[in-house]
């Protein structure tokens, strides 16, 4: 069975999500859409994956260009797995939309609750104890639909939060452009560029041994939560402290929040953009 997943991770639930449900699936190739899409068309494959975080209450921005771009077998069973903490918001609508321009259309899609990695904004939460091992019976329960080729209608947006979108969310992606203008390191930085390494939008470079942050970011914080020396800092950038809500006037990063990224995904899986995954030792 040609099985392809597409993902979009910063710190590690989504790629985690991806790389089991591969493995439960009897293996299969996962992509990250940091890729070029037209390197990778899945025109061929039988069953493709899509599995990314929801920021603003849609798909990231760059897994909306991705699929854009990708080429796909109209006839696939294809699948969505979103990783969120509260609300999915219209993810799956966005994506069913985007296919659906295509000719194909959404077979099964589910979204999984994860800790919450914004630590920019808020220290993490829930605890890991308790969601790590929540998210993989969840993951389980979904490989068994997916693998049954179940289908079923995508969960859509509540009457209440399409209300609330425009005032909620839609001011914040006016200035998404300047959220990395908060980005800067401090002494500690030893050059190692594992930041730029493993930012899912390559939106940094690195200039003079330091990190050079270029306005394409999504805030997915893969930065903050690799830095093996707690390097890299945040302060509220000038458009954010005029936006005026809550959430932005408490942007920050003390010493001591824990930057959380999942425990099973490190710096250096993140930085491999394809990787095949072998099947689940079932014995």
């Amino acid at each position: 069975m040609n099985t392809r997943i597409y993902y979009f991770s910063g710190t590690g639930n989504s790629l985690h999500t991806a790389r089991s449900i591969a493995s439960q699936l009897g293996g299969a190739e996962i992509i990250s859409v940091r890729s070029d899409a037209q390197s990778v068309p899945a025109d061929d494959a039988e069953v493709i994956g899509f599995v990314c975080p929801v920021y603003e209450w849609d798909i990231p921005g760059t897994m909306k260009s991705f699929v854009e771009r990708l080429s796909i077998n109209p006839s696939a069973y294809i699948f969505m797995i979103a990783t969120y903490i509260a609300v999915h918001g219209r993810c799956f609508e966005t994506m069913d939309g985007l296919l659906s321009a295509k000719g194909a259309r959404l077979s099964y899609s589910k979204a999984i609750r994860c800790v919450a990695s914004q630590c920019v904004a808020y220290p993490p939460f829930p605890s890991e104890r308790l969601m790590v091992p929540h998210m993989e019976r969840r993951i389980r329960k979904i490989c068994g639909d997916i693998r049954r080729r179940r289908e079923c209608d995508f969960p859509r947006m509540s009457p209440v939060t399409r209300r609330m979108y425009p005032k909620k969310m839609a001011p914040y992606m006016a200035i998404e452009k300047e959220y990395d203008k908060g980005f800067f390191t401090d002494s500690r930085c030893v050059g190692c560029g594992i930041c730029a390494g493993v930012c899912p939008t390559r939106n940094i470079t690195m200039q003079d041994g330091r990190p050079l942050w270029n306005h394409h970011c999504h805030g997915c914080n893969a930065c903050v939560a690799y830095c093996p020396t707690k390097a890299v800092q945040f302060r509220t950038p000038q458009a954010y402290k005029e936006l005026g809500t809550f959430i932005a006037k408490h942007l920050g990063l003390p010493e001591k929040r824990k930057r959380y990224h999942h425990p099973a995904v490190k710096a250096a899986d993140l930085m491999a953009d394809r990787t095949t995954v072998s099947p689940q030792n079932q014995e």
